[in-house]
């Protein structure tokens, strides 16, 4: 039964999730215009010509900043607000009805939800990498060619890194597998934070929308407060490199966030098991 909840969930939210993944490619689309406007070839040649049309594409890559920040906000809010409407409003009479268990209908909303979420976040991190690269093209004097370029920007790229990990201290083959499975992960964690306090919301008698948001303030004041004495700890603790404590702090930051993940998580199945009022 999980596995049609999956599917019916995925049919509810793909149309909406696809139109962030149009938006981003839009988005990403105007940034690369921002990079044709004749400043940037000038600066790769020396100069510094300036048009018209660098305003121009100066506005339009602030835009693509903007637009940004809005679609991958945008799509938490909207998984949001479908947990919302789905769970604890007269949409979700039928659900609650059928023949599953609560811990069904979270996970199948957990799951795509954060999947969601991931496909927004990797086509975020894309187009920011292929805006990166569009820069960098802009400014390479026109004798190169596109896979001298790419040869160059690779191994340039890899130096800089591996320069970095030895000056901090950080093992960067280690940080990168942490940081692609932390990556991995923090969807779920920030979606079933978001669904617990959506569901603590729910409690009060009165304003249950107003009472949802103020409850994730607090959750994510707590969590803030939670850090940072534990990055204190860390801090008088006894460190080898700069990387050490960078690496601690980013692993007690990532526990605390999933342990309360966790408790978020059974918060929600009792409230819809034990309290759910549709009133």
């Amino acid at each position: 039964m999980l596995g049609k909840l999956i599917k019916h969930e995925w049919k509810s939210t793909y149309k909406t999730g696809c139109l962030m993944l149009i938006a981003m490619a839009l988005i990403t689309f105007f940034g690369w215009l921002s990079f044709q406007t004749p400043m940037w070839r000038s600066m790769g040649e020396g100069g510094s010509r300036f048009s018209w049309l660098d305003i121009f594409g100066a506005f339009t890559l602030v835009m693509y900043v903007i637009l940004l920040v809005v679609v991958n906000v945008g799509i938490l809010v909207y998984i949001g607000v479908h947990f919302y409407k789905t769970m604890y409003t007269d949409e979700g009479y039928l659900l609650h009805t059928l023949p599953v268990t609560k811990h069904e209908i979270l996970i199948s909303k957990i799951l795509v939800g954060s999947l969601w979420v991931l496909i927004v976040v990797f086509s975020m991190y894309l187009s920011i990498f292929l805006l990166g690269f569009a820069m960098a093209w802009a400014i390479v004097p026109d004798q190169y060619t596109f896979l001298e370029f790419w040869q160059g920007f690779s191994e340039g790229a890899g130096d800089l890194f591996r320069m970095a990990g030895l000056e901090l201290g950080i093992e960067f083959d280690v940080w990168f597998v942490t940081a692609i499975i932390t990556s991995l992960i923090s969807p779920f964690i920030t979606l079933t934070t978001l669904f617990g306090a959506i569901s603590i919301g729910q409690l009060a008698s009165r304003h249950r929308v107003l009472m949802a948001i103020l409850s994730y303030i607090g959750i994510m004041i707590a969590e803030s407060l939670l850090s940072s004495i534990i990055r204190s700890f860390v801090t008088f603790s006894s460190l080898s490199s700069f990387g050490t404590y960078v690496g601690r702090s980013a692993h007690s930051n990532f526990l605390i966030k999933l342990l309360i993940a966790v408790c978020l998580y059974f918060v929600s199945w009792y409230v819809t098991s034990n309290k759910l009022n549709m009133d």
